[in-house]
């Protein structure tokens, strides 16, 4: 019986501690760019034939959709670009048998008058030399800039896909990242959105001298920097669970503000992704 219960006491103690040890970074708001892993495709190093491939798939379709604003707006239109391939990922983000290689572009309307964005995903076959669509979603622009792939955080042997985003806006200036993931019922599913960076400017104060023949030494006022580091832990048969570390800039240095907690999303993903291309998924084990 004792052995038993110190048995029972031993599995408890590590089921309490296994999500704090198999938590998953997704998300690091104090990196100037998000850790890309040397595996991972690199835009600049693709080959002319896949760029090409990619231009190619995105522009077939004059894209016209409803979007939220009505008018583009200045800071918008500084984007403005007919066609940028932003960032890929490889992963297996429609079944496990394969993998997979997605892309982050932007491209500008001529029905829309503006710039949206699109992920096109291609199944790359014979050698680098022939290149299928296996789904196609665009969106209205959001700033997206990067591209992460996630390792199955919710266990369904399917790659989720980070998208990364820095929006223009008027002051200040923001970070944030969406979680989604192609789905058999949905075609894309959205799973989380965070605000994971922000940079506040602060308000200069005049100088002023009590010696008026001397001049007044001018004290800059840095702005006010915040970051989160976003994590998961995956626990099978139940929901994920997010957590995040705050971060704060003091004088020049990032210092962690508050630990690690679980923290449900506190934004919607308003986004609305746009069907071009629906993926296909197997019906079984080994198909392709």
């Amino acid at each position: 019986m004792r052995a038993f219960l110190v048995l029972a006491l031993t599995a408890a103690f590590m089921s309490n501690g296994f999500g704090q040890e198999n938590k998953t970074l997704i998300a690091d708001g104090t990196a100037d760019v998000p850790k890309k892993y040397a595996l991972q495709p690199a835009v600049e190093n693709l080959p002319a034939a896949e760029t090409e491939a990619v231009k190619k798939a995105a522009l077939e379709k004059d894209v016209e959709f409803d979007s939220e604003r009505k008018a583009m707006s200045s800071e918008e239109s500084l984007f403005r670009k007919d066609f940028e391939l932003l960032d890929a990922a490889e992963g297996f983000f429609i079944y496990r048998e394969a993998e997979f290689r997605a892309y982050l572009y932007t491209a500008y309307s001529r029905k829309m008058r503006r710039n949206y964005h699109g992920i096109v995903v291609l199944k790359i076959l014979e050698n680098h030399t022939k290149f299928v669509v296996a789904a196609h979603y665009v969106y209205e622009f959001r700033g997206d800039r990067y591209l992460r792939p996630l390792p199955d955080i919710n266990g369904n042997v399917l790659s989720e896909l980070a998208i990364f985003s820095e929006p223009p806006a008027k002051k200040g200036f923001r970070k944030y990242v969406r979680i989604v993931e192609f789905s058999p019922a949905s075609g894309l599913e959205k799973i989380d959105f965070r605000k994971i960076y922000t940079l506040i400017p602060q308000k200069q104060r005049m100088p002023r001298s009590a010696d008026k023949s001397k001049p007044a030494k001018i004290v800059y006022t840095p702005p006010e920097a915040e970051a989160i580091k976003l994590y998961v832990v995956k626990d099978l048969g139940k929901p994920l669970k997010f957590y995040e570390e705050g971060w704060r800039i003091n004088d020049g240095v990032w210092q962690i503000t508050k630990e690690l907690q679980l923290r449900p999303a506190e934004l919607e993903d308003k986004t609305v992704y746009v069907e071009l291309f629906k993926p296909v998924f197997p019906r079984g084990p080994g198909e392709k």
